[in-house]
């Protein structure tokens, strides 16, 4: 919804302690260390008019480009390179949800060694997939890594989906004051994907790693770091990094969620909250869900409540610590070592928590870029669905990471000040005056002071396409094409129908583990085999006649449809 309740706001104004959190937060729904993060608040509107790699009119132009700003799309597609941030150009915000249909780059990258390299930003909606490339060659600079965020500072990336490295999705080092939020994390593809998950790493004087929110993620078919929390420079020894790790979501996991206390250099330790995070493993994963490490130091201020695994129900939070690849034959975790256990969380930022039932359900409607593309759904079909793809996962087998086209006009914008005409007239905002930096409409839309005009369409806008539709309050107008089915449930079709001597089941997405079953008017079973969602079956063998068809899953039955042979 668009109007958020005004305790929401109040609270994390309460929430937090010192100066640098008494404002409003990055957008409503914005939460954890990285919330304070005011991005391009309060300065000009750059337009991305095209796809280049660099150049004017390209994203890397707007990056490029000084002091406060929105950075904003009128155009929809795969830039084919990987973005840089220069040291020191922060201070903006991408808001990847005024693209038409989605932008996609290939790596995103602010670093600057031992330094901080850029402060204050806000990513909203940006795809990043590196891809295979020798099927998608590019003359241009590719990274390895989704997204690397080496010395950032007051950040927050949110629905974001990172995917197809060759390194990691997700890169952090030297970072502060970071939140990454309803993020998608997938398919690392080849020889490092079994560690192609989330690293967070290294840390220096000049730009500390410390004050972290991971929450409300889904890594899906990655085979390592869960994340990993490590810290290998000689600066961490001894130190303390402070960490939210909550309501995240483990696909078909391959390994635990990694901690590498012990360095070459030395020992660092964690002040942590591990709140409602699940793991959805295959039968076939003989790991705990938390590596035993972090609880041999005493210096480790550890809280864990409500984290579950698939594979063992009854067990929960301390439960699930192991060593080893041999869990399966030695649960529970009945070692609870030295670490100190707390009875509350640390209090860290708010983060508002979703419970660990209702997780896959919530995530896999939520989390990702928007308005979702073929990659996205088809990853989201299977958390919806609780199926496991059986395809390895470093491999690129369906061929959807860069289909999004640049065949959609962006809305009217007569003055350039990144509110559609017909949005401001809704509003009774001046088509013909820049006036996103007025902030008339924030206490009407928020109940609070201190949005930006802009800043409220960008999150109005946000919020019609994770929500699937527009309405009154908001102003907004999707059309068609932006409201896709973002939880999908499978759609079949028969083709032909009436048929002769075969037919084919067709589904929009993958369905696993499901049994088509024909039967005939007396309900007699007279084919019985198994879809995995295009399939063709032979029917030459059956009498002219009505029979049904059905598909079942789990003994549910999920779809049933007439069948005319003749």
């Amino acid at each position: 919804m668009c109007k958020v309740k005004i305790w929401y706001l109040v609270m994390f104004v309460l929430s937090v302690a010192g100066s640098v959190f008494a404002q409003v937060p990055a957008f409503p729904g914005a939460e954890g260390f990285g919330a304070s993060a005011s991005g391009g608040r309060g300065g000009r509107v750059v337009y991305v008019t095209n796809l280049n790699a660099d150049g004017p009119g390209s994203l890397q132009a707007a990056l490029n480009e000084n002091g406060k700003r929105y950075i904003l799309f009128k155009v929809s597609g795969v830039i084919p390179t990987t973005v840089e941030v220069p040291p020191g150009h922060g201070d903006f915000t991408i808001a990847g949800q005024t693209s038409p249909e989605g932008i996609i780059v290939r790596g995103f990258l602010s670093y600057n060694e031992e330094q901080i390299s850029s402060e204050n930003i806000i990513i909203r909606h940006l795809r990043s997939r590196i891809g295979d490339t020798n099927k998608y060659p590019t003359s241009h600079w590719l990274a390895e890594d989704g997204i690397t965020l080496g010395g950032i500072r007051r950040a927050i990336i949110d629905h974001c989906s990172f995917a197809h490295a060759s390194d990691e999705a997700v890169d952090i080092s030297r970072s502060s004051l970071l939140t990454i939020q309803q993020c998608l994390l997938a398919e690392t593809l080849g020889g490092h994907s079994y560690l192609g998950g989330m690293l967070i790493n290294y840390s220096s004087p000049q730009s500390r790693l410390d004050s972290l929110s991971i929450h409300h993620n889904v890594w899906n078919r990655i085979g390592g770091r869960m994340p990993e929390i490590s810290c290998e420079s000689p600066y961490c020894d001894g130190k303390t990094i402070h960490v939210e790790l909550s309501n995240n979501l483990a696909w078909d996991p391959r390994i635990e969620w990694w901690y590498e206390g012990p360095t070459p250099n030395g020992h660092f330790y964690l002040h942590l909250n591990a709140i409602n995070n699940f793991y959805h493993a295959a039968p076939s994963y003989t790991n705990g869900m938390y590596h035993f490490y972090l609880l041999n130091f005493e210096d480790n201020h550890l809280f864990f409540q409500g984290n579950k695994m698939n594979l063992y129900e009854e067990y929960s939070d301390y439960d699930l610590f192991y060593c080893c690849n041999d869990f399966d034959q030695g649960h529970p975790n009945t070692d609870f070592g030295v670490a100190n256990l707390l009875p509350a969380r640390h209090a860290f930022p708010l983060v508002t928590y979703t419970s660990t039932e209702n997780l896959a359900s919530v995530l896999s409607a939520s989390a990702g870029a928007f308005p979702r593309d073929a990659m996205d759904l088809r990853l989201m079909a299977d958390v919806s669905a609780s199926d496991i793809d059986p395809l390895s996962i470093n491999e690129d087998h369906y061929n959807d990471a860069f289909l999004i086209t640049n065949g959609k006009q962006a809305q009217l914008d007569s003055d350039n000040d990144g509110m559609p005409d017909y949005w401001e007239i809704k509003q009774g905002l001046n088509v013909n005056f820049q006036d996103h930096n007025g902030t008339v409409l924030s206490n009407s839309t928020y109940g609070v002071e201190g949005y930006t005009n802009l800043e409220c369409y960008l999150n109005c806008l946000s919020d019609a396409l994770v929500n699937g539709g527009s309405s009154y309050a908001s102003g907004i107008q999707l059309d068609a094409t932006s409201v896709l089915v973002q939880n999908p449930k499978p759609v079949f079709e028969i083709y032909p129908n009436p048929a002769f001597s075969e037919i084919q089941i067709v589904s929009q997405h993958k369905i696993y583990h499901a049994q088509c079953k024909i039967l005939d008017t007396t309900g007699k079973i007279v084919l019985d085999q198994p879809i995995e969602s295009n399939n063709t079956f032979s029917i030459a063998h059956l009498p002219s006649g009505i029979y049904f068809v059905t598909l079942v899953k789990d003994t549910k039955q999920i779809f049933r449809s007439k069948l005319v042979v003749f």
